[in-house]
């Protein structure tokens, strides 16, 4: 009887001593630091944000400052239900500042839940994130930037990007992103498209008839559907094409290659300060063989071409090493400043597919709007390894993971 005594003395202890040892919830830990700080809560929330049907707490507070009227900047805070704690501040896209974030719920064109931050300056610059998370942080499924100057959408969710530039003398963006209509040029789409790290593709990017559009005859007389993977240090084009009157190539000379269908890829060389591009045209033979060729070969006249494989006889994967098609080192160290932190990477790049009669073209689908070229890219967005977008940056909006001893003063920007 003592000994049994003893042991659930022992549980008991046990027990104790792991509530004692758990972490705080964010609730609990954020009531405390408010209460004891004397912060001012201005959102506060929970939305699913990461995907796992747990909702995520979500808190925005500032401070009063010494002068009347006039608070220190917002903190944004994200508790995950798993435990992480993230804090977003300070200065976002562009030169905008946060504001207090809301949350996006599903709908006919978004299928996520989503934190949208938007961010503004005094000279009318106005951006917005909008972002999902992970246990690591923040990551970003669209963009919305407006100055004086343009108005840019990049929507990763639907792989498309928008540009509309107008005259900043004649042409001034309320905050509403409303321009004098006059004064707009016609809006220029491409694909943005999405290299997944995760073991499945995103959906088809999409698609445009970017030249002789007067002889395609819609998605049965010839289509693309282009989709992508990060695999390391490398992205593998899959690509889908559908014609009604196949035309194979019939060896492998660059001639029989550009009349018969065939796979375009268009980048820039991966070279810093460096303009050129580099297209790289594949086919395949009668017989189902591969074949491909550098129809603008890179600046490394040595260079081989990439692995290409015909998986069926409508379907082929293409591998590309990041280090031919980004303009820059893979190293942190060689980092440009933008929007998303390394290893998740963005580079021009474009995809097409010539429809050929065997004399010639006769349409070009491409994932810019109009044909591609030295000049006209379409955007991919490269996620790092096992991460279904690209990370933000954390130059962007400061963003820096919250520990249970973090004071919400010392967060403030």
């Amino acid at each position: 009887m003592h000994t049994l005594h003893g042991f659930s003395l022992l549980g008991l202890l046990v027990a104790a001593t792991a509530a004692a040892s758990a972490p705080q919830s964010f609730g609990a830990w954020f009531d405390a630091r408010v209460k004891a700080e004397k912060a001012f809560v201005r959102e506060r929330f929970q939305v699913d944000l990461d995907g796992d049907g747990q909702e995520d707490d979500v808190a925005c507070y500032v401070f009063e400052t010494p002068k009347e009227w006039v608070t220190t900047a917002p903190v944004i805070l994200v508790g995950l239900a798993t435990g992480e704690r993230f804090a977003l501040r300070g200065q976002g896209l562009g030169p905008g500042f946060a504001e207090c974030p809301r949350a996006l719920l599903p709908s006919a064109v978004n299928p996520l839940k989503l934190l949208l931050v938007g961010m503004s300056a005094p000279t009318g610059f106005r951006a917005e994130a909008f972002l999902r998370f992970d246990k690591k942080g923040p990551l970003l499924t669209s963009s919305r930037t407006l100055d004086q100057h343009h108005i840019q959408v990049v929507d990763l969710v639907r792989q498309e990007a928008e540009r509309i530039s107008f005259e900043a003398g004649n042409a001034t963006p309320t905050d509403g992103g409303d321009i004098d209509s006059g004064q707009e040029s016609p809006p220029v789409r491409s694909a943005a498209m999405l290299a997944s790290g995760t073991k499945v593709p995103a959906p088809p990017a999409p698609v445009w008839p970017s030249w002789g559009s007067k002889d395609w005859g819609g998605p049965s007389d010839a289509n693309l559907k282009v989709q992508w993977l990060r695999k390391g240090d490398a992205v593998t084009l899959i690509a889908s094409l559908q014609d009604d009157h196949p035309v194979p190539a019939t060896d492998t000379r660059v001639k029989a290659i550009l009349v018969a269908d065939h796979l375009e890829l268009w980048w820039r060389e991966g070279k810093a300060g460096s303009a050129r591009p580099v297209r790289l045209g594949v086919a395949r033979t009668a017989d189902g063989k591969p074949v491909a060729t550098w129809l603008q070969p890179p600046d490394r006249k040595d260079t081989s071409l990439p692995p290409v494989r015909w998986i069926a006889p409508d379907r082929l994967e293409v591998d590309l090493p990041l280090s031919w098609i980004l303009a820059r080192p893979l190293t942190p160290t060689g980092t440009l400043p933008g929007d998303l932190e390394p290893p998740s990477e963005r580079t021009d790049l474009t995809v097409a597919f010539s429809d050929n009669d065997g004399k010639g073209p006769e349409t070009l689908l491409s994932t810019t709007e109009v044909r591609p070229g030295g000049e006209a890219f379409s955007f991919l967005f490269i996620a790092e390894p096992e991460c279904p977008y690209p990370r933000l940056s954390k130059r962007v909006l400061q963003w820096v993971p919250v520990s249970q001893g973090t004071t919400l003063r010392e967060l403030v920007w």
